[in-house]
């Protein structure tokens, strides 16, 4: 059935709170929430500001839950009394002007439409051109005093160029899998404090008192990185580890349909995506060689980058660039490191293609601090490229490589970047590290499996701890520096 065969019929059946506000807690997915086995609050609820004049975007991978953080809105903004709210999914949409439309008769159809409104436009990206809809929405309104939320899965469609002018105070939003320290408390249940830190503040002395604090609860930290390592963020993976003790398959093939329904969309190759993904499997950590890497994926090596584009687009994967220390910043011409934007992603191959290697387990370590790194930027992303300039590597010319440096404040910083190495516990290793890192930087951190020397003006922490402790969400108690 076409998106607006009967747009009446529609709007009412998608909006039953415009009779009954209690009509929301019937919602599918609002519904599927209170059954889940764990309750998690993604960042983005305590970010995003619901009030007039505002237009925002959210952004993020398909299956994290984009579409529930919109029902939840929709349920506080019912809760405190507004009744001018519109949801409508346009993932079958195919003209922008069916967003025109939908809102049009929206306002005709509620027993009170004059006012400020509220417009959730799920999926609206689907749409191409898009946002000349939204953009006739917001300039043709009765009201300049509307809300709206844009929610999409790919950067390339939901950039900050595509409204200018027009978002009023309105920003950009991202919402991923869960995070390691929100696994720890939404699904495991631990009780870990509430102060968290940037890079930058675990070298201060007061950020040294939050991490031994936190350290109180080192096994239960282990035991749920062992866990987390096996399992990742996408809500439906963390279900099954609850209910299970481990993923199914049929979540691994979900994650894969999901994949290759976003490279199917602008006609590229399913086999080419799956080697795509096998491949950075095996290079986890290690820039990669486009030559190479369009051998692996039987096409030239422009089309072996398009496709690493689009994936990091889609938030599947995450691109790492190499960091000029002469004041160039990120190189978009030399080699880039690829990560998975979840541990999960890394299993697809071996479901897909037999006898595939799982990645090495150091190699996934590193890929889980690049994730945590990149959460910890969300602040300073920006659109369309989105990790561009806030995590990169740093490569020297004789050779010596540093895995993350990124954007941080704080003392000790040399300039705006510091340096963060993954390690595993042998003390040459860490020392060859150190070295490294004072050379170059001055002062840095040292990420291991399972040792902490806070003394040290480099420290080492352990990976559980690190990521337990670094900020992502808004701060409820501010750090001193």
């Amino acid at each position: 059935m076409p998106l607006l065969a009967d747009p009446d019929t529609q709007i009412l059946r998608l909006n039953p709170w415009w009779r009954d506000p209690a009509a929301i807690e019937r919602d599918p997915k609002i519904r599927a929430l209170e059954k889940r086995g764990f309750r998690w609050d993604p960042p983005v609820l305590d970010a995003i500001e619901v009030s007039p004049r505002r237009i925002h975007t959210l952004r993020g991978p398909r299956q994290v839950g984009k579409s529930t953080t919109a029902k939840i809105l929709i349920r506080r903004l019912l809760e405190r009394g507004e009744r001018r709210v519109l949801y409508f999914p346009f993932d079958l949409g195919t003209k922008h002007s069916e967003i025109v439309e939908v809102i049009q008769r929206a306002r005709q159809l509620h027993p009170d439409p004059d006012g400020p409104w509220y417009l959730f436009l799920d999926e609206v990206t689907a749409i191409p051109d898009w946002q000349l809809g939204v953009k006739y929405v917001v300039d043709n309104g009765p009201s300049d005093e509307d809300f709206v939320l844009c929610t999409g899965s790919s950067a390339r469609k939901v950039g900050s160029e595509q409204l200018p002018g027009r978002k009023g105070a309105g920003r950009h939003y991202l919402q991923l899998p869960v995070s390691f320290r929100d696994f720890c408390i939404s699904a495991l249940g631990l009780s870990l404090p509430d102060d968290t830190l940037s890079p930058g503040e675990m070298l201060t002395p007061e950020g040294a008192r939050v991490l031994r604090e936190l350290n109180l609860a080192a096994p239960d930290l282990e035991r749920a990185w062992r866990a987390y390592e096996a399992t990742g963020g996408f809500p439906a993976a963390v279900e099954d580890c609850l209910r299970a003790g481990r993923v199914t398959p049929e979540t691994v093939e979900m994650l894969w349909e999901i994949v290759a329904g976003d490279v199917r969309d602008l006609e590229r190759s399913s086999i080419s995506t799956l080697k795509l993904l096998e491949r950075v499997g095996r290079s986890l950590g290690a820039p990669l060689a486009w030559q190479s890497l369009a051998e692996d994926m039987d096409v030239s090596p422009p089309t072996a980058r398009s496709y690493i584009e689009l994936l990091s687009e889609s938030f599947m994967l995450v691109t790492v660039y190499a960091y000029a220390m002469d004041g160039r910043g990120p190189s978009a011409r030399k080699q880039r490191k690829v990560y998975f934007i979840d541990p999960l992603l890394a299993r697809v191959p071996q479901l897909m293609i037999p006898g595939s290697r799982p990645p090495d387990r150091d190699a996934l370590r590193e890929n889980l601090v690049a994730i945590g790194l990149y959460r910890s930027a969300t602040e300073r992303l920006v659109q369309v490229d989105p990790v561009l300039g806030s995590v990169c590597f740093w490569k020297s010319g004789r050779g010596t490589e540093l895995d993350f440096v990124v954007k941080d404040t704080g003392p000790g910083v040399c300039g705006d970047r510091m340096p963060i190495e993954v390690k595993g516990d042998s003390a040459s290793a860490i020392a060859n590290a150190r070295r490294s890192i004072s050379a170059a930087f001055g002062r840095g951190i040292i990420v291991t499996r399972s040792r902490l020397d806070l003394e040290n003006p480099i420290p080492t922490i352990p990976i559980p701890l690190f990521l337990a402790a670094l900020r992502e969400r808004p701060e409820r108690k501010p750090i001193a520096l």
